[in-house]
């Protein structure tokens, strides 16, 4: 018998975690949960259950979690609950009192070795490389860093009806900076802790949507180097860009461009570059990488939990730094 897999969504995240579980666990045994009875056919054949708890009914031997935001921190505590090894898509939380549960339960868990946090670009090459640059002795103390990310959101999701996408709205769980948590993740993963010195946030767009199209806010990092993060569902074209000021050298990395360079007094090197910027790849290999915690404990996940809550936890001090 295979792998009896519980999957919490049905959208285009669901659809790619489905299709590099089934590559590489082949005969894992199927469901989805799905309240409208609607599944797209790369999801078939699969079970369909009507709702969460009839999921956990099912039996399911691991979990991925991939609904709508808001439904994340109560799928991820009944998963810790009951030992379940957990795919988790950010953002784990929208809410402080679901930081707090989620902590407990955590903390009370016999297992979290087997629960990684969607956070994919942690699985990137190119940040790899990027990580090392910044601790290289050479480069000398951080004076400054920012993070850069925008997308028109209807480019985002071409196609789709913003009135029907969870993006567009506050009560679901929408937002930039819960949609683009990634930037904060990676601040808090290249850059260590972060302290909210304040923030600014709104709908400021035409957009048709109810929540927040920008969010830009001021940290700053353990060595007092002010560190800004920057959101917005409006940039045309894409931006996705880091940039760091040392002592001794510039670092720049533009995920869209797929350029990592490091800028001394000597000229412009280049670090990384093409195929150490696949983002489609990192989710398969973040799905290796889940696979194998689960039958060995000592094996310590690129994204964990206990990483994740940290972020998740700047995150919501970002949100409330915006509040009047």
């Amino acid at each position: 018998m295979g792998v009896r897999l519980l999957v919490t969504g049905r959208g285009s995240i669901a659809q790619r975690h489905v299709r590099h579980a089934r590559e590489l666990m082949p005969g894992v045994e199927l469901a989805v949960v799905s309240g409208t009875g609607e599944l797209d056919p790369a999801l078939q054949p699969c079970e369909r259950v009507a709702d969460f708890a009839q999921g956990l009914r099912w039996r399911p031997d691991v979990v991925i979690i991939a609904s709508v935001s808001t439904r994340h921190a109560q799928e991820l505590q009944a998963c810790l609950a009951a030992g379940l090894p957990c795919l988790a898509e950010k953002p784990l939380l929208t809410r402080r009192n679901e930081w707090q549960a989620l902590t407990a339960a955590a903390r009370d868990a016999a297992r979290t070795s087997a629960v990684v946090v969607g956070c994919n670009l942690r699985y990137l090459p190119a940040l790899d490389r990027l990580a090392a640059a910044l601790r290289a002795p050479q480069a000398g103390a951080l004076v400054r860093a920012q993070f850069e990310v925008g997308q028109d959101l209807r480019q985002w999701r071409p196609g789709r009806d913003l009135a029907h996408s969870y993006s567009g709205h506050a009560a679901q769980g929408g937002g930039v900076l819960f949609d683009l948590v990634h930037e904060v993740d990676q601040a808090r993963w290249l850059l260590g802790p972060l302290t909210v010195v304040g923030a600014t946030a709104g709908r400021l767009s035409s957009l048709p949507i109810d929540s927040d199209d920008v969010h830009v806010a001021l940290l700053r990092s353990a060595s007092g180097a002010p560190v800004t993060i920057g959101l917005d569902y409006v940039a045309r074209p894409t931006v996705r860009r880091y940039a760091f000021i040392l002592e001794q050298c510039t670092l720049v990395c533009d995920l869209i461009g797929r350029q990592l360079t490091r800028s001394t007094s000597d000229g412009v090197e280049q670090l990384a570059s093409g195929v150490d910027f696949d983002v489609a790849a990192t989710y398969r290999t973040q799905m290796a990488d889940w696979i194998a915690s689960w039958s060995d404990p000592g094996h310590a996940v690129k994204s964990p939990l206990n990483q994740g809550l940290d972020s998740a936890e700047l995150m919501l001090r970002m949100k409330e730094a915006t509040t009047p």
